[in-house]
């Protein structure tokens, strides 16, 4: 009895030691490693290769022992992620931290400075040579920074979007600034060294509030350096490259304009001895009203977005004006939506100026309209009218001749002589009701280029901005509505929302395609219902509260506030549980999203996400779930047998069927190919012929429940078919 007694004993004491053992070991190798995902903080973090490849959550992000790479500017940006300081694990032999800030191993390069560290100002360390890319980048409460003569390398756009920065002391001993201050609107004073040569890529751009002064040996400034900057530019008297002209910032023979203050005055006269004008010299500049243009030769362009522009005065040497908006004009029209009056003497040879709009000798081409005033009127022997004239305008009626025979006036709105084609619409038109005859309303539609490399309005509707209610002709073979919205004729394509229509909206389940601008700047739209995979931008939607999309769609992509330019506040957005890709950027600091746990798979740059929770947790969202799917599927084999198939897995529990699937093209990633479905939660296995798969060799097989009547599919298992 005694001999089995100690027997159990001694049992007991190695069973222990060796769950201790396990448990320590399993301690060691995550604390060490730290491969999937940050300890102690609220910022989550995501390796490949030994690199952070995601984050998101807010507060501490600790640095893995093995980790050798990392940025984190587009996760801060997109609100992803928000870094109340840093901390490194033990053993790392790239990174350390002092006082919550990150450096390199040796503490010669500051890697990154926490965004939200609550700090009013930062003394770089004297020992520091140099700042890493991005390295401040969206930082949230610094007002000052001084940087060191040791600092001999500043990174591209290491201090972009600084919210509340205003002094940098730099001494720093560097030749060139790329993008450095980018949007730091409070900047007011910034030395820049006798050392730096180069003015870069969007260095100051966005800098409103600040003091320019060019030292002597800056030699080279590049066009977007200053855009919308400064209040006022002084260069240094020994420099040979630039001067200042009436305030300007121009070439040191005067000849090229380089730059005109962004909060400067209301009035200006461009000087006959330029020959050149930088195209953002003026470039959205909202507080110059009027401008004398006293040179043989100017392109409209330059005067894009200077919204409170009233009046431009040509001279009578005017020769050639360049009209055709840069590449990157988002808007139509040059966007100069208060100009009433456009200027030329009579002596002139080649333009005309007719009730405020600018013609070609002749009055045969209208290239500008006075958008500003309220009534336009065309002069009679108009042939040809500039598709780029059109903009936000406050025409509450338009006047033609009647003899006109290349236009056609029909409750004061222009069209072409057939009636065809909208030409100038009348922005204080709340109900328009669209001709039989008509087939093209390009003119009033939204147009959002979603191409990665260059994402952004190609035309925003801001000819229609007032209106309520749209209609079509029940006999026209080219439009269809339905409830005052737009469609093509089939209902397939929605083309226009008016954008001051009242109330809650569903999209019909028809619709398959939908411009992402579509519902940009629809002020009045309270509720929003979407059936279909899209990109939303929802900049103006200022009402909108509540957005929902239908079971089936599997990606949403959404734009909140694209470019800062007034954004959405939505308090609920629900989430269907078939989605499977999802990117969320600037939705409402106060959003509920609803969704269904173990469901979302990838974010906008194909990285994989945990779960839809996680994801949107991590933004900072509050999260409620509307049910949970099965989790995923183990044990899935795919073995080829002659012409067939046969897939198998291990039963999931709670599930009640499978899907068996593949992704035809990686590029989209949220579409899938069903290949079976599979009804009964025990079952293992099904069998389906090769062919289906066409020449494809991942397979994936997902399980599924029932939650208040909606199949929920959970996360898929990827496996090889052999």
């Amino acid at each position: 009895m005694i001999k089995k007694l100690l027997k159990k004993i001694i049992l007991n004491k190695y069973c222990k030691f060796f769950l201790f053992a396990v448990c320590w070991l399993f301690a060691w190798l995550y604390y060490s490693n730290m491969d999937v995902a940050a300890s102690e903080g609220k910022v989550a973090v995501y390796t490949k290769d030994n690199i952070i490849v995601n984050c998101q959550g807010k507060g501490t992000l600790t640095i893995g022992k093995n980790i050798k790479k990392i940025s984190l500017a587009k996760y801060i940006e997109s609100g992803k992620a928000s870094v109340t300081e840093f901390r490194v694990a033990s053993g790392n032999k790239y990174f350390t931290a002092v006082d919550g800030v990150l450096f390199s191993k040796d503490k010669s390069q500051l890697v990154l400075y926490p965004d939200a560290k609550e700090a009013a100002s930062y003394t770089v360390k004297g020992d520091v040579q140099s700042i890493s890319e991005d390295a401040f980048a969206y930082n949230k409460y610094l007002k000052s920074v001084t940087i060191p003569k040791s600092v001999n390398t500043i990174g591209n756009y290491a201090f972009q979007n600084c919210a509340k920065l205003e002094s940098v002391i730099c001494k720093a001993d560097i030749s060139s600034i790329y993008g450095t201050f980018y949007n730091c609107r409070l900047l007011k004073s910034f030395h820049i060294p006798e050392t730096v040569t180069e003015i870069m890529d969007n260095a100051f751009a966005g800098c409103e509030s600040l003091e320019v002064k060019i030292g002597k040996n800056v030699s080279y400034i590049y066009d977007n350096a200053f855009y919308n900057a400064a209040v006022s530019f002084e260069v240094d008297k020994d420099n040979t490259n630039y001067t200042v002209v009436n305030g300007t910032l121009c070439s040191a023979d005067g000849t090229r304009l380089m730059f005109f203050p962004y909060k400067k005055q209301d009035t200006y006269t461009i000087q006959d001895t330029i020959v050149d004008i930088n195209k953002y010299a003026f470039y959205e500049n909202e507080f110059i009203r009027e401008i004398r243009i006293n040179t043989n030769e100017f392109n409209m362009s330059s005067l894009y977005g200077c919204i409170n522009l009233e009046k431009i005065i040509f001279s009578d040497n005017m020769e050639n004006i360049i009209f055709g908006n840069p590449e990157d004009v988002a808007i139509t029209g040059y966007n100069l939506k208060n100009l009433r009056d456009i200027i030329i003497p009579e002596t002139n040879k080649y333009y005309k100026s007719f009730e405020g709009g600018l013609y070609s000798a002749g009055y045969k081409t209208l290239y500008m309209i006075p958008a500003g005033r309220d009534t336009l009127i065309i002069n009679e022997n108009v042939e040809n009218i500039k598709d780029d004239c059109n903009c936000q305008n406050r025409f509450q009626s338009i006047n033609i001749s009647g003899s006109n025979k290349f236009f056609a006036l029909k409750d004061n709105v222009l069209y072409d002589k057939d009636m065809t084609k909208i030409v100038i619409f009348p922005g204080q038109m709340t109900t328009y009701k669209i001709p039989i005859t008509v087939s093209d309303v390009s003119v009033i539609v939204n147009d959002f280029c979603t191409d990665f490399e260059d994402e952004g309005f190609t035309k925003n509707n801001n000819a229609a901005y007032n209106l309520e209610n749209i209609i079509a002709d029940d006999a026209s073979s080219y439009f269809k509505t339905l409830d005052g919205v737009l469609y093509d004729k089939d209902m397939t394509e929605l083309l226009l929302y008016p954008q001051k229509r009242k109330g809650a909206y569903a999209v019909p389940g028809s619709v398959t395609k939908l411009n992402p601008a579509t519902f940009a700047y629809a002020s009045a739209l309270t509720k929003l219902t979407v059936p279909v995979n899209s990109v939303l931008v929802l900049n103006g939607c200022s009402s909108l509260k509540k957005l929902e999309y239908a079971e089936g769609v599997a990606s949403v992509t959404i734009y909140g506030n694209w470019l800062y330019t007034g954004g959405v506040q939505l308090e609920k957005l629900y989430l269907p549980s078939s989605i499977r890709y999802i990117h969320l950027v600037r939705i409402g600091g106060n959003t509920t999203i609803y969704g269904y746990n173990n469901t979302g798979e990838y974010e906008y740059d194909g990285n994989a996400i945990d779960s839809i929770k996680t994801y949107v947790t991590g933004l900072g969202y509050k999260y409620k779930s509307l049910g949970a799917a099965p989790k995923v599927v183990q044990n899935g084999k795919a073995v080829k047998s002659g012409s067939n198939i046969k897939v198998s897995w291990k039963a999931r529990p709670k599930a009640i069927g499978y899907k068996i699937s593949y992704v035809p093209d990686k590029r989209n990633i949220y579409k899938e190919i069903v290949l079976k479905n599979i009804v009964g939660g025990k079952k293992i296995s099904c069998t389906f012929k090769k062919s289906k798969l066409n020449g494809n060799k991942k397979i994936l097989i997902r399980a599924y429940k029932v939650v208040n009547g909606i199949k929920v599919y959970g996360k898929p298992v990827e496996i090889t078919c052999r």
